[in-house]
């Protein structure tokens, strides 16, 4: 079964009475969003502030100075973030389409549809759909669900479909979260809330003995 739109919002709620807010995604420009969510790919969220550093000391934590960027000397700045070769590639490939298609302003695109903003993303060398999702809710502040890892486990915990892989998982529940109420503004809360909660209780057993095992199954009630 897929989750109920009252269901995810329940889980919302829920999840910030028990957690309190996130205030995720850190950064100090929405190009720093994008930079990280490249970075973030399959490493830890501190090698990530690592590079991020590198990058702003040298002055290179900006669209137009990654996107003519010597490719070995940005390898070399976000080499603690892992597979910077390929990662360097995405971040050029990503920052030249931020200038050219931008103008490095996310308002420029605003007549785009979020189906094609999304889709124009993943056309991009190495814009998966998790990256092209926080993407598309962090910079572009359009509504979207970041189908992650934790948010997998987490459904399934709570006992609603959770196929493995990024797409169908994202295919499965985006629907139900797109009939809910919830805005932009709280579908970000939401993802944070979900990975922070992830990154807390790693197993069943500890989700179990957490404030979600109580709403386990209240939270399929349409009124919980």
């Amino acid at each position: 079964m897929s989750p109920s739109p009252e269901f995810l919002e329940a889980l919302y709620r829920a999840m910030l009475r028990g957690i309190g807010p996130t205030g995720w995604w850190p950064a100090e420009t929405l190009y720093e969003i994008m930079v990280g969510a490249v970075l973030t790919q399959n490493t830890a969220w501190g090698n990530v502030e690592r590079s991020l550093a590198a990058l702003r000391d040298a002055g290179m934590l900006e669209p137009h100075a990654i996107a003519v960027a010597d490719r070995e000397r940005l390898q070399d700045l976000i080499r603690p973030s892992g597979f910077h070769r390929n990662k360097s590639k995405a971040l050029i490939a990503l920052s030249q389409w931020y200038v050219d298609r931008c103008d490095a302003d996310p308002q420029t695109v605003a007549d785009v549809s979020d189906g094609d903003l999304r889709r124009e993303l993943l056309g991009l060398f190495g814009v998966g759909g998790e990256t092209a999702d926080d993407l598309v809710l962090y910079v572009f502040s359009r509504r979207a669900f970041v189908a992650d890892t934790y948010a997998r486990r987490l459904f399934a915990f709570l006992g609603w479909e959770a196929p493995l892989g990024y797409p169908k998982f994202h295919d499965a529940v985006t629907p139900a979260v797109f009939a809910t109420r919830l805005d932009v503004a709280e579908l970000k809360e939401f993802h944070g809330l979900i990975d922070e909660f992830g990154k807390t209780c790693r197993d069943d057993d500890a989700k179990s003995k957490s404030f979600l095992g109580d709403w386990r199954w209240r939270l399929k009630a349409p009124n919980a």
